[in-house]
């Protein structure tokens, strides 16, 4: 028969794994509760994509490099996690910010099959950039989001501001 000690350690081992189960809900749900619904259902797409050649690209970064160690296998799949969390904040920041608006007054000029070539390759750049960024950034902003208890929509005006 277990003794009255084992018992407490095995119960108290218990309620230690269930408080971080909890912890771990708790941020999970933080992290949902400060997006509308509709932000939620939108993007998962672009989200998916972005930190798909995210992965490719740190995993092709690391590939080229002459020292192969458990870091570089890590890393990627950490870094992409990461961004995959917070990717919806990291988008939503980067609407109506310096480099959205540059992008989107650019003025392209060729031939047609240059000019989808162009967008292209710059909606893909952004992606990436997004992903790349995204564990600070995203991060950043959900703790502002946290802090002023607000929740982000789709439409960005830049003159919702959270001081």
């Amino acid at each position: 028969m277990a003794t009255i000690k084992e018992q407490n350690e095995k119960a108290s081992n218990q309620s230690s794994q269930s408080e971080e189960t909890k912890n771990l809900k708790g941020f999970y749900a933080s992290l949902q509760e400060h997006l509308t619904a509709d932000y939620r259902k939108k993007y998962n797409v672009r989200r998916f994509f972005s930190c798909l050649f995210l992965y490719l690209f740190l995993n092709f970064y690391f590939a080229i490099q002459p020292e192969h160690s458990i870091v570089s296998i890590i890393l990627p799949i950490i870094w992409t996690v990461l961004a995959w969390i917070f990717w919806k904040y990291a988008f939503w920041s980067y609407q109506g910010g310096i480099i959205d608006r540059f992008t989107n007054s650019l003025i392209l000029f060729g031939s047609i099959g240059a000019l989808i070539g162009k967008i292209i390759l710059a909606n893909f750049l952004i992606l990436i950039w997004i992903a790349l960024i995204a564990p600070f950034s995203g991060l950043k902003t959900w703790r502002k989001a946290v802090k002023n208890n607000k929740n982000l929509f789709i439409n960005n005006d830049r003159s919702d501001v959270w001081d």
